[in-house]
């Protein structure tokens, strides 16, 4: 993967973080932040934004291992993980 497709899946997926994550811009998203205490994602948020990775990403990442997730940075890294295979 270019860096320039690196940088625009994760501006997709910070976008579709501040699309679940109510009232926040996803300009003032930061890969540390983590995404329940920080952004006020819940169960149901969460949930909606892995049904986001899988459909606009076509990504199909286990409910277990994404529950694992707890910030932006590791989310990245997780969908990254899963394109590459897909890729492979």
């Amino acid at each position: 993967m270019t860096q320039a497709s690196l940088t625009e899946v994760n501006g997709r997926i910070v976008a579709m973080i501040a699309q679940c994550a109510s009232g926040v811009r996803a300009q003032d998203i930061k890969p540390t932040h983590r995404l329940r205490e920080d952004l006020g994602l819940d169960s149901v948020g969460s949930m909606e934004l892995l049904s986001m990775l899988a459909e606009e990403l076509d990504l199909d990442v286990p409910v277990e291992e994404a529950a694992q997730v707890s910030t932006v940075e590791a989310t990245l890294a997780l969908a990254h993980r899963y394109l590459a295979q897909k890729q492979a």
